[in-house]
């Protein structure tokens, strides 16, 4: 796999993730805490994986510069929205609204993403580029999830 197609995988297990939660009625607290706590996960190691592998790449362009920027602010406003909920009760209105929020702001970040982002990518990437940014990718997540 290339470094698009395992961005993709990520964001499709995050959509699947949030449907499953939306699916849990706030009386299955520990099934929400507990697809909370892997949707956190998967969320921060992504985003550590893109800060320190794939937006650095890329912001070496001068066309991606503004979207890179942007990818970062939006990954800042979802690590804040992550720590909300996670200082919430899952039973909460408050929690599910905060909730929508994120899965909003996660949506938005996404569609930019596999939109002009991975557009532009493909065409200033090389393959190897493109290959090696897999697994440097892969492994920076690995390192954020047993960090």
């Amino acid at each position: 796999m290339d470094i698009f197609q395992i961005l993709k995988k990520d964001h499709q297990a995050v959509n699947e993730l949030f449907k499953k939660l939306e699916a849990t009625g706030s009386r299955a607290a520990k099934s929400r805490e507990k697809l909370f706590s892997q949707l956190k996960n998967d969320l921060e190691a992504h985003a550590h994986g893109e800060e320190d592998v794939f937006y650095p790449v890329l912001k070496e362009h001068a066309e991606m510069q503004e979207n890179v920027e942007e990818g970062l602010e939006e990954h800042e406003k979802v690590a804040t929205l992550l720590e909300e909920l996670d200082e919430l009760d899952t039973d909460s209105e408050e929690w599910n609204s905060k909730l929508v929020e994120l899965k909003e702001n996660v949506l938005h970040h996404v569609k930019e993403e596999e939109g002009e982002i991975f557009k532009k990518a493909k065409t200033i990437l090389s393959k190897e580029e493109i290959q090696t940014l897999a697994k440097e990718f892969q492994e920076a997540k690995k390192r954020a999830a047993t960090g």
